[in-house]
């Protein structure tokens, strides 16, 4: 097994939040959906109805978030691997 790439993590993460961000921004437009409810408490700034501005500082959040999971996730992940692998070679 391998170390998690941090780094592809981030642009993973990046590109999951920000498609789900358009899809949901778009179904609100055009389809009437209410996932704006959902963003604005995620992302503050975020405003409905949706201006340019707004638009922009959610995907600003959207990149700190996939920063921020990465950070939580990836990091203590590939310290206990490291752990474990040198405990392994120990045995």
């Amino acid at each position: 097994m391998k170390t998690l790439n941090f780094k592809a993590s981030v642009f993973g993460t990046l590109v999951a939040l920000t498609v789900s961000y358009v899809i949901c921004i778009a179904g609100d437009l055009l389809l009437g959906w209410t996932m704006y409810e959902v963003w604005t408490p995620l992302l503050p700034g975020f405003t409905w109805p949706l201006t340019a501005g707004g638009f922009l500082i959610g995907l600003v959040w959207l990149i700190l978030y996939s920063i921020y999971i990465p950070l939580v996730f990836v990091l203590p992940y590939n310290y206990f691997f490291r752990r474990s692998e040198a405990q392994n070679e120990g045995v």
